[in-house]
């Protein structure tokens, strides 16, 4: 069974308005259609949230209640093919966790999708720790996936950068002060998954172990205080997800030989970007890896992670 853990539409009146060449390519009916033709068994979708950058609280959170509901009306039409996950703000309060709360509890959505920073707040601040106690409460997954520019964006706006490489560096960032700030080391049982190969981390993994290790003899670069984790930042990577959104086999080897492949998750991205389900598909498909550990990426963890 192939499962893909990352795909995206809207609500049809954003649909609407994101229009991609002409074209509205965040639609159930532009998702269905492609993933039939690709032979894509079940898909997690998810609001990436990308409208919301400017938006109020309560104008987010009528967004949010808009996408839940309309979400666990298309979830239960095409319960065969997909599955949905609610999204939120971290760091939003009360009111945000009564909505998660009532997205999976009464909506039935199956996860939830959290940004890698919104409005300059990041998940590893300690207005995110009732977030996190009640996803781990819930037993759902959190999917971290980019705003739709991070830090930097001032030098990031030509040439799609923002897209290709701000929203990487954004992830990264993210789960690096996730690790250091004690998240993981609070939460183990959290399932989380880092879109887009977790923004790059399993390159720089092995700087952020030595930060760690050298202690005094690295004062140089800086503090590491207050000391919050008792075991090396690799250790808590090797517990966390990936997808495999990246479009560059070595990068995801690298992934799979920093973190294994019963951490790694197929995913394609599509929509919005439909034209690369193909390759993102035949990237797993070719990896030179065991083929039962193939299975687990193009399906079993996937469906393992959904169990509750």
């Amino acid at each position: 069974m192939i499962v893909d853990w990352h795909a995206h539409f809207y609500p049809p009146e954003l649909a609407r308005e994101r229009r991609w060449g002409g074209a509205s390519p965040l639609t159930i009916e532009n998702l269905l259609e492609a993933h039939e033709r690709e032979g894509i068994d079940l898909c997690v979708v998810s609001n990436t949230n990308h409208y919301l950058r400017d938006k109020t609280a309560e104008e987010s959170l009528a967004f949010l209640r808009r996408w839940n509901d309309y979400g666990a009306e298309i979830q239960h039409k095409h319960r065969d093919r997909i599955v949905v996950f609610t999204s939120t703000l971290p760091c939003g309060g009360a009111p945000f966790l009564k909505e998660l709360e009532r997205a999976i509890v009464q909506c039935g959505l199956k996860g939830v999708l959290i940004n890698s920073s919104h409005q300059s707040a990041y998940p590893d601040d300690d207005e995110a720790q009732p977030f996190f106690e009640m996803v781990t409460s819930l037993g759902i997954p959190v999917m971290m996936h980019a705003p739709s520019v991070g830090f930097g964006e001032e030098r990031m706006r030509e040439y799609r950068l923002a897209s290709s490489v701000g929203r990487p560096f954004d992830e990264c960032l993210a789960i690096s002060r996730m690790i250091v700030r004690g998240v993981f080391e609070k939460f183990p049982k959290l399932k989380f998954v880092g879109c887009h190969l977790g923004g790059g981390i399993c390159e720089v993994i092995g700087r952020m172990d030595y930060a760690y290790e050298l202690g005094d003899k690295a004062s140089g670069l800086g503090t590491y205080e207050p000391m919050l984790i008792t075991k090396r930042p690799s250790d808590y990577l090797r517990t966390l997800h990936m997808d495999t959104v990246a479009y560059h086999p070595p990068a995801i080897m690298c992934a799979y030989q920093t973190v294994g492949a019963k951490q790694l998750l197929f995913g394609s991205d599509a929509p919005p970007l439909l034209p690369l389900l193909p390759r993102a598909k035949s990237i797993i498909e070719e990896l030179p890896i065991p083929e039962n550990e193939r299975q687990d990426i193009l399906g079993r963890n996937a469906l393992r992670l959904l169990e509750r």
